[in-house]
């Protein structure tokens, strides 16, 4: 924990060094932010991993603050009508949104449809949180490695099915990530919603699905479900014992929900620069990593330049995902 104190604090001093020294005179616009309380839209219903993240930096970046940080819910149409509401706000600093990867990197590309940008419409402020999908399987099928369960997949194609959160969910591109990387054929069971996908390989319903670590902790330590691999370049510090796919030989195959805060595209940049500067200070306490350790997201130091590097990145990823596998979705504007 003191490790990961001192380097989100390094990271975070040299980030926001950065962009104080971009900002110059204009740091002066900030002296008297905030003066009302701050919304944060979360694009989701209360208690998952967006909400918890949200809720509990906003309760830290109130009290550095000054000023009560309140937590907006709008959830619906795969996180769009949230996205839209925030966009929409006046550029202020008084209103933000607890963004996702679906938000930002996925949804792009997946609807034609959609009345905000990921670049255009918000600026990045900092992600503060990841959780990495984990590859899990029922506990009755006969595979307890990655290895093994692709050595089954090759000897009888198109017999082992997947559970998703519904087409272009992340669940569903970690499955296209993981049929093409090794090169083996999967039935994609698409359901509505995380719960039932997770529900219908616990009962054995299909083979496997890809569960954040933030949700999927419980039934893994419980046996209800076997992990197989975390989909990231280092194993997760709430699965120690389960093996990345890096080290697996799949580098590449990478697939985290992460969640970041980002402001209406005209937010003034010297206010920007003071939200990112808060929440580096908030993300540096020991009781807030202890907090989202806890819950399965780890926590993560991006800021402003550093995000929006980070998000074209993941974006760029995602799209090749998209294109390869040739992912279709109906329009699904949320407005």
């Amino acid at each position: 924990m003191k490790n990961l104190t001192v380097a989100l604090r390094t990271f975070a001093a040299a980030s926001l060094t950065a962009s104080a020294l971009a900002l110059g005179p204009s740091l002066a616009e900030a002296q008297d932010y905030p003066r009302q309380p701050i919304r944060i839209v979360v694009p989701y219903a209360a208690g998952g991993m967006t909400d918890v993240v949200a809720r509990v930096i906003g309760q830290k970046l109130g009290e550095r603050l000054g000023q009560p940080v309140i937590i907006d819910n709008k959830p619906g149409a795969a996180t769009i009508v949230g996205a839209e509401v925030a966009a929409r706000a006046k550029p202020d600093g008084y209103t933000l949104l607890a963004a996702t990867n679906a938000t930002l990197t996925i949804n792009p590309w997946l609807y034609s449809d959609l009345r905000y940008d990921p670049v255009k419409s918000f600026t990045p402020i900092a992600l503060v949180a990841t959780a990495p999908s984990v590859i899990v399987v029922h506990p009755a099928v006969p595979a307890k490695t990655l290895d093994e369960l692709i050595r089954l997949a090759q000897a009888k194609p198109g017999s082992l099915s997947y559970a998703s959160y519904g087409n272009g969910s992340s669940a569903h591109l970690a499955g296209e990530m993981l049929r093409a990387h090794a090169n083996i054929d999967l039935l994609h069971v698409p359901y509505k919603g995380s719960a039932p996908a997770k529900s219908a390989v616990m009962s054995g319903e299909v083979t496997m699905t890809f569960e954040p670590a933030f949700t999927g902790v419980p039934q893994i330590q419980g046996g209800q479900l076997r992990a197989l691999a975390v989909m990231a370049s280092k194993r997760s510090v709430a699965l120690p014992d389960v093996p990345a796919v890096t080290e697996l030989g799949f580098p590449g195959m990478e697939m985290s929900a992460w969640v970041g805060f980002v402001a209406p595209a005209g937010t003034p940049p010297a206010v920007v620069g003071k939200l990112a500067e808060e929440i580096g200070h908030v993300m540096a306490q020991p009781e807030v990593q202890k907090q989202l350790l806890s819950s399965g997201a780890e926590p993560a130091g991006y800021y402003q330049d550093a995000f929006a590097a980070y998000m074209r990145e993941e974006s760029a990823r995602y799209g090749k995902v998209i294109a390869d596998a040739r992912i279709k979705v109906e329009p699904k504007n949320g407005s």
